[in-house]
This record gives C-alpha cells, sequence and structure tokens, in this order.
C-alpha cells in the first residue's frame, strides 16, 4: 500500500500552485522500480537523494514542469513513501487490449492510463496545465476529489 494521503496532498498543492508556466506533469507511483519500463530521459540529476518533505516535493516537481524547463518532459516517479525519487522518464507501457482508454485523449493520458495497469504501479497522476488532476489506478480514472 502506499501513502494515499500524502499524495493527495502533494497533488492538491501542485494543482493551487500552477500557474501560466505550467506545462503538464506525469507522476508515477511505483513498488518496484526495477521491474517498471522506464528509462532516463536526462544524463544530469536533480535529486542526489530521495525528496520526502511534501513542500520540497511540490517545488521540485513545479520546478521542473515549467514549459522552458528541459526535465519537464516525461514521468517523474515517487515510491511507495510517497517521495520523489527519480525525474524526467521515459514511460514505454504496452498497451493492454482488455482496456481501452477514452478515445481524443494525448499521449501522457494513455501512457498514465495504460502504466496503472501493471503490477508493480501502484497508481499514475497526470495534470494538465489547464485541467485538473486525474489519476489512474489499475485502469480505473478518479478525480482529486473521488481519490
Amino acid at each position: 500500500m502506499y501513502n494515499k494521503q500524502k499524495l493527495k496532498k502533494v497533488i492538491s498543492l501542485i494543482n493551487q500552485s500552477k500557474n501560466k508556466s505550467f506545462n503538464g506533469i506525469g507522476l508515477i507511483v511505483y513498488e518496484n522500480l526495477s521491474s517498471l519500463p522506464v528509462e532516463p530521459l536526462i544524463h544530469d540529476t536533480l535529486i542526489k537523494s530521495d525528496i520526502t518533505d511534501d513542500s520540497a516535493i511540490v517545488k521540485k516537481l513545479l520546478l521542473v514542469s515549467k514549459k522552458n524547463c528541459i526535465y519537464h518532459d516525461g514521468f517523474h516517479l515517487l515510491n511507495k513513501n510517497i517521495n520523489l525519487t527519480h525525474l524526467s522518464y521515459y514511460f514505454s507501457t504496452p498497451i493492454n487490449k482488455n482496456f481501452k482508454p477514452k478515445l481524443e485523449k494525448g499521449s501522457r493520458y494513455r501512457t498514465a492510463f495504460y502504466g496503472s495497469l501493471l503490477e508493480d504501479v501502484l497508481c499514475t497522476v497526470i495534470i494538465g496545465s489547464s485541467c485538473e488532476p486525474i489519476f489512474f489506478i489499475k485502469g480505473k480514472e478518479l478525480s482529486l476529489d473521488a481519490f
């Protein structure tokens, strides 16, 4: 299990603090990193050790989610304690033939949807620049209020 209250708090703070430079965000909450189909998009890292403090996590994610930041692309990873562990990862999710996402949604949406179906993914979250957060748990889409 993961720290659902901490995740909800972090997501709420990001959503309340985003501004016109916010480019959107994708998050993976994972159980076992070694089993995930991910690889880094950047050589440099902005995380020397896990970031555990809620406000520090929000600050870092808002910083890297700006349109002009080279780190904004990809998904950012949180462990089951909702500690920020990795930034800017390519998330290569297989397409599941039994579960289908909504049509007319973008790549980040589909990646989060399909990624949530993976065994060691506890939850995925996306926040668009002009839309509310969406949580995915095993293919089920939830709003911030319903999470």
